[in-house]
């Protein structure tokens, strides 16, 4: 298959940001390792190290079977559906979404604690998608913006699931993103509540996992976490959940 230079070169940058691997000989033959079905050289001698004399539009010959290994490993079906993805327009409103944020949720309980986790939004290929970073477990997911809310179903990779909508409307850039999450309990229950996005200049990588009382945010020197403190106060604004099930008969619905 022919693939242009453009293409790979975006292809090789995919792989950077999935592995965490930097765009070398010694990071290449780490990616070839993770991907599997290619040689451990194949990154570099077949790919990276062609590219140095050719220009954006230039073609490369290439097997099919190994660019198709590489396209799933990245989460598309071959390398087709990669080429096609990487030649869709960007969405401008999802682009100025793109960095890091702090997210906030009250936990579902009366104790009133709010937790802070790191979240990054980045584009991957023509997807943008979302991390969220837990004191357990990290979530990814595509974004979507469907009659002016974003919409996002994370997943982790232990199968644990939330979905979140936020409200977005044509707005670009914006600094506080609400929204509402929901999804399962660790006692296997549908729980919900309110999400807050506030975007911050940190980098991913120096943001960090919190869980604040609300009277530590109500007397933060923060001005955003007294303002955090005032909108988590009420539990029954923020925290959504059902019954205990015992039957699964009407007796269940008695309050």
């Amino acid at each position: 298959m022919k693939i242009k230079v453009r293409h790979l070169q975006r292809m090789l940058s995919l792989l950077s940001e999935k592995t965490h691997e930097p765009i070398d000989r010694s990071g290449l033959r780490n990616m070839a390792a993770e991907i599997g079905g290619i040689g451990e050289d194949y990154l570099y001698k077949k790919i990276y190290y062609e590219l140095w004399d050719l220009v954006d539009d230039d073609e490369l010959s290439l097997r099919d079977a190994q660019l198709n290994s590489i396209a799933r490993f990245l989460g598309y079906k071959n390398i087709s559906a990669l080429v096609a993805s990487l030649e869709l327009p960007l969405d401008e409103q999802l682009q100025s979404l793109i960095g890091c944020y702090y997210i906030y949720m009250r936990q579902n309980s009366s104790k009133g604690l709010v937790f802070q986790s790191p979240v990054e939004i980045r584009v991957v290929g023509s997807r943008f998608s979302l991390t969220l970073q837990g004191p357990t477990w990290t979530y990814e997911g595509d974004l979507k913006i469907r009659h002016g809310c974003l919409f996002i179903l994370m997943v982790s990779p232990e199968d644990k699931s939330f979905y979140h909508i936020y409200k977005i409307g044509t707005r670009r850039n914006p600094h506080v993103i609400q929204g509402i999450f929901s999804g399962v309990s660790t006692a296997f229950d549908p729980i919900g509540g309110r999400a807050v996005l506030l975007r911050v200049e940190q980098s991913f990588a120096e943001l960090k996992n919190h869980a604040f009382s609300l009277d530590e945010l109500q007397h933060s020197t923060q001005p955003e976490h007294r303002m955090l403190a005032g909108y988590f106060r009420e539990y029954s604004r923020n925290n959504l959940s059902i019954n205990k099930v015992v039957s699964f008969g009407l007796e269940d619905l008695e309050e």
